[in-house]
């Protein structure tokens, strides 16, 4: 069975982000589903004709001079053999979504939140001006991570990612300034993201210098790049932080953003020092590359969060999650569905409670939430131990992190299985399952992003009817819980 996991997104893996309040300071207003009323399955549904994916292009094709980065970063580190492992990993994810993303720019992809192909010949010029200087690259990546390379292999991508990174910042301006209008993304939130972006890449810039020169495959001017950068990603991070109207970078626009470039500053400040010794012209050890490497991991992860919430935070924000979610849910998480002993739980308490009053299910409802304020007790537990439960914990550690939570419902939105404890017994005054269940076999239901004080992740919801695969009648529905970060 498939493991869950959106293609693309392996250089996103684990982000982590630090907030108060920050439902608030999102400044969403009514929760999931509030106000509406189920009518057919495609209710819920982006009309693509008023969101063309804009601010994912923006941030896809920003995103691959952070990957341009990775990979001369991480090819460095492996050629050497210095953290191999996690350099051939860092390696193999950059290629695939450098790949996917050029991909998905040019034709299309709902998973990277860009409904339809270009259509804007410059742009499309762009794309594939790109794609001549990453081909090369590509192909003696793939002999690296194929174990056949040659001498010349690493050579070549040192020599030659500089000219891709160019090209990539010429893609970056085209597609930024074509996708730029006030109802999907404003010229100034472009402006914001394209430096929140570039922020990944000088991560990755900096382990790339440290890697060069412990190696002696520098050049002359890699120690005075390396100052260059180290200074540009202080200055960029406070810009970003305090606001800098000068560079066009307007303050954060909520307090969950400038939450989340704190914590981001708070660690480059921690650990900035790596560098110091290596500035003050000492060679780096293998151990000091390594080191880069894994703050350039934290730093990508807190711009991540930062770019997150910037691109919900500002106008258009519901298409540049929903058709990602959309397409997620419907491609890989609708497979679960399918499992025979998740039908039968679902059937068996169907039938089981037939006769139940609507008395009888708020009785139960408060039961449940009686044992979850007590901490625990026998109705909780005989659902948290069914054996379905144990599948969808089982499918959801698969995700790596994508999916946070799943519940099963019956035909009367009573839970049937789950991952965890939820709050509540009782579902079906909800929009989860008014408007799947009732909706119909198709339906599919998306809540409003929530931010979870408790963890610090911005959260969806994805709901899903589920069908009798014998009969093809709505038995009753799943909801599963969506890091949105990691989707994004």
């Amino acid at each position: 069975m498939s493991n869950g996991k959106p293609a693309a997104t392996s250089y996103s893996l684990h982000r982590r982000l630090s907030t108060t309040a920050c439902a608030a300071a999102l400044g969403f207003g009514a929760m999931v589903g509030a106000g509406v009323t189920p009518t057919t399955a495609e209710a819920q549904f982006i009309d693509r004709s008023l969101y063309d994916g804009g601010k994912a292009r923006v941030n896809r094709s920003a995103s691959l001079r952070s990957l341009t980065e990775l990979i001369a970063s991480s090819s460095c580190r492996f050629d050497a053999g210095i953290d191999t492992e996690n350099a051939q990993s860092d390696l193999l994810g950059a290629r695939d979504d450098f790949a996917a993303i050029l991909t998905g720019l040019e034709s299309g992809d709902n998973a990277l939140g860009m409904p339809g192909a270009e259509t804007r010949a410059r742009t499309l010029m762009s794309i594939r001006a790109t794609a001549e200087q990453w081909l090369p690259i590509e192909d003696a990546t793939n002999r690296m991570l194929g174990g056949n390379a040659s001498d010349t292999d690493a050579a070549l991508i040192r020599a030659s990612y500089d000219n891709l990174f160019e090209q990539t910042v010429v893609l970056a301006a085209d597609v930024s300034g074509q996708y730029s209008d006030p109802q999907e993304l404003l010229q100034s939130d472009a402006t914001v993201l394209n430096f929140a972006v570039r922020q990944r890449a000088l991560a990755y810039r900096m382990t790339r210098a440290m890697c060069e020169l412990a190696t002696g495959t520098n050049d002359a001017g890699t120690a005075d790049e390396l100052a260059q950068t180290v200074d540009l990603f202080e200055r960029t991070l406070t810009a970003l932080r305090d606001g800098f109207p000068d560079a066009g970078i307007n303050p954060p626009p909520n307090d969950a953003v400038k939450d989340s470039l704190n914590a981001t500053s708070a660690i480059w400040q921690g650990q900035r020092e790596i560098f110091s010794a290596v500035l003050a012209g000492q060679q780096p050890s293998a151990q000091d590359v390594m080191a880069a490497a894994a703050l350039a991991d934290e730093l990508s992860v807190g711009m991540n969060n930062a770019i997150t919430l910037y691109l919900i935070a500002s106008p258009g924000q519901d298409g540049v999650y929903r058709v990602p979610l959309e397409a997620y849910a419907r491609g890989e998480l609708s497979k679960w569905l399918n499992d025979p002993a998740l039908i039968d739980a679902i059937k068996l308490q169907n039938t089981r409670h037939t006769e139940l009053t609507e008395d009888e299910v708020i009785a139960l409802d408060q039961q449940w939430r009686s044992e979850a304020g007590a901490g625990g007790g026998p109705l909780i537990s005989e659902l948290l131990s069914h054996p379905v439960s144990a599948w969808l914990r089982d499918q959801q550690t698969a995700t790596a992190g994508f999916v946070t939570e799943v519940f099963v419902m019956d035909d009367k939105g009573l839970n049937v299985a789950q991952s965890v404890e939820t709050s509540d017994y009782w579902q079906g005054d909800e929009a989860k399952w008014k408007e799947t269940y009732q909706v119909g076999p198709d339906a599919l239901h998306i809540s409003e992003v929530e931010c979870d004080d408790s963890t610090g992740v911005s959260k969806s919801q994805a709901s899903l009817a589920i069908k009798d695969p014998a009969s093809g009648a709505v038995i009753g529905a799943i909801t599963f819980g969506i890091n949105v970060q990691n989707l994004m």
